[in-house]
């Protein structure tokens, strides 16, 4: 793979990577050249790996797509190459006979959301089915300023990224690899996507640019915020429905009825419980007002 002279500038260029960067791994493209080689061996038993892991997370009610991969060999010796100097410093080292031990992404699945609530499901199905078989504990990368309350005291919070995800890293019992799974939203892959298409392949330190992919990002989370809102506000207002209020003069008629009826305490509750719902139906009315306005805004 990388015998030739070409090829070694070919791939360092594709990946950015300086001549003093690949110095400092202190690798040989001999020792990189075994490493693909062993990989690529065993990419099927990688592939049939995470895949029975799939077919068992496709079972949870929470999930709306996922999908999965096996690490391209190109990635791999890059992700090689950048995180042998860490190990170095530790007086450890990557080579063909452990890459496998230190890099724990080979084999990664994806599960996407259709809202961020829908999260809480998730975990505690994937806690249920891997507690026991976890590499480290979960943690969420969040942006600042982003709501924290879902997953205090569910997962370690990380704000030092620009991206929104919570990862998983799951030791395969068989193997003994690790599978890494990431659970994000709909939108949040979106965002993640086209951020990765755009300023990964060209190293964009451009300052416009980058504002702009902060905007996306941004508009990704009020997205995301805005989704919630309306799946609480439908249920809400299914619920108000199903118990009878559709209309504030039926509640008004029905006030006027039962106290011509008597004065009984019973029915003072029922007239007193009737209000209580027609202030919760009005509530749920003046807030797809307030939704409305907030959308002329956007």
């Amino acid at each position: 793979m990388f015998k030739k002279t070409d090829e070694q500038k070919a791939f360092l260029k594709q990946f950015n990577i300086s001549d003093e960067t690949f110095r400092e791994s202190m690798l040989s493209w001999d020792e990189l050249d075994l490493i693909a080689e062993d990989f690529r061996k065993k990419k099927s038993e990688h592939t049939a790996t995470v895949r029975s892991y799939v077919e068992k997370i496709q079972q949870c009610a929470y999930v709306h797509s996922l999908g999965y991969r096996v690490k391209d060999v190109t990635h791999l010796i890059e992700k090689v190459i950048r995180k042998n100097p860490q190990y170095l410093k530790q007086r450890k080292a990557i080579s063909h006979s452990n890459y496998a031990e230190y890099i724990t992404d080979l084999m990664g699945i994806r599960i996407l959301l259709l809202f961020k609530e829908d999260w809480l499901g998730v975990h505690d199905f994937l806690m249920d089915q891997y507690a026991d078989r976890l590499h480290e504990p979960p943690f969420a990368y969040i942006r600042k300023g982003d709501h924290r309350g879902i997953y205090e005291g569910k997962v370690e919070i990380v704000e030092e990224k620009p991206y929104r995800s919570v990862h998983y890293l799951i030791k395969d019992e068989e193997s003994g690899l690790c599978i890494e799974i990431q659970v994000r939203t709909l939108f949040e892959e979106a965002w993640s996507e086209i951020d990765h298409k755009l300023r990964y392949p060209y190293n964009l330190s451009n300052q416009m640019i980058g504002a702009y992919l902060e905007i996306m990002n941004r508009a990704a989370g009020m997205a995301d915020e805005m989704g919630t809102f309306l799946y609480a506000y439908l249920n809400e207002f299914e619920n108000a429905v199903q118990e009878g209020i559709t209309d504030e003069n039926e509640v008004y008629h029905y006030i006027l009825e039962e106290i011509e009826k008597c004065g009984d305490h019973k029915v003072k509750t029922n007239i007193i419980n009737k209000i209580k719902k027609a202030q919760k139906y009005k509530g749920l009315i003046n807030a797809s007002e307030m939704f409305r306005d907030i959308l002329k805004n956007i």
